[in-house]
């Protein structure tokens, strides 16, 4: 327990420590309000696609899973019911449409990669990496497309736009650069599956002389992507520090809309994902990874997204701070509940 606990404070402290120093350069004037779209910019036209490509291509082996498919189904089930209460609990306690979509997407979408990575392997060791790379695949896609969404809708509310934009602008709008690399990421992931299920092909291309070419070229592609693709997470978080010091403490206080985003992040979202694995029969360390994923901290990237759409980043700030101090109390508590359900 003990343990536990420890890891969790120190991946939370890490979090935090990086938006303090976000936090004093916009004090001291290094961040400024025009360097915000530069940032912006930055993290997702050029750092998620790089980020989506190296955790994808280069820490993802489905060929190392037990059961590809229901291990994929069990975080797609428990997102799409987290979204669902969101979209219910919007409906029912009605937040402000510039901040309805980051309202969802804070119920719905978990920090699986900088939170989530290291407080898993902490807990369980190198075996929670590739279930930590399948729920990130799932968390990914599904924000970049619903989420994204969503958080553009409450962005055209904050800017008083009423009238529908056609086809091809909302189609622009949801073929963002990291859904495009998740769209070539995903079927190439597939395509080496099934390639190296088959015997005869991988023979053949063993013996080829050209081969040890090609594997130099992707493993050079990988190594690139993840050093463009680690300013993602270091970046948004200096960039949230800066939004806190914009918008003040008080933006921390939190109201009834935040409560109810809060309760799902750490209630209703682990609770569904324990449901499901005891249901499909996930036990060990998949099960424990997958809950403790769906308990993380709001996504550091909805606060960018948001800015970047003209939403309410204020908010999805403060609950994405909110969230991330709350983490590392909850986390021994859901290893105790697992440990009495036999999960782990």
């Amino acid at each position: 327990m003990i343990s536990t606990l420890l890891q969790s404070l120190a991946a939370v402290a890490i979090v935090m420590c990086i938006v303090a120093v976000g936090y004093l350069f916009a004090a001291k004037g290094f961040i400024k309000r025009e360097h915000k779209g530069l940032m912006t910019k930055l993290i997702i036209n050029a750092g998620m696609p790089a980020l989506v490509m190296s955790n994808i291509l280069g820490s993802l082996d489905l060929d190392s899973m037990g059961d590809p498919l229901v291990l994929i189904g069990i975080p797609v089930l428990s997102m799409a019911s987290t979204l669902l209460i969101g979209i219910i609990l919007s409906k029912l306690i009605k937040p402000l449409p510039v901040r309805r979509g980051g309202f969802i997407v804070m119920c719905a979408f978990s920090n699986s990669i900088f939170v989530g990575l290291p407080m898993n392997t902490g807990l369980f060791g190198d075996a929670a990496i590739p279930y930590v790379m399948i729920f990130y695949m799932v968390n990914t896609t599904f924000f970049w497309t619903v989420g994204n969404y969503l958080i553009n809708k409450s962005g055209e509310a904050g800017r008083g736009q009423t009238a529908k934009p056609g086809l091809g602008k909302s189609l622009k709008k949801l073929l963002s650069p990291p859904l495009i690399a998740l769209m070539i990421a995903i079927p190439l992931l597939v395509l080496e599956y099934f390639l190296k299920k088959d015997a005869s092909f991988m023979q053949s291309f063993t013996a080829w002389g050209g081969h040890r070419y090609v594997t130099l070229v992707q493993s050079s592609f990988i190594k690139m992507c993840g050093y463009v693709g680690n300013i993602v997470t270091p970046l948004a978080l200096l960039y949230i520090g800066s939004a806190l010091h914009e918008y003040g403490f008080k933006s921390l206080k939190p109201d009834k809309d935040m409560w109810a985003a809060i309760a799902v992040r750490f209630i209703a979202a682990p609770a569904i994902m324990l449901l499901l694995c005891k249901l499909l029969g996930v036990n060990g360390v998949g099960s424990g990874v997958f809950v403790v994923e769906a308990a993380m901290p709001v996504m550091t990237q909805a606060v960018v997204l948001a800015a970047s759409c003209d939403a309410d980043e204020s908010f999805v700030a403060a609950g994405m701070c909110l969230t991330t101090i709350g983490c590392f109390v909850l986390v021994p508590v859901l290893m105790l509940i697992m440990k009495a359900m036999g999960l782990v």
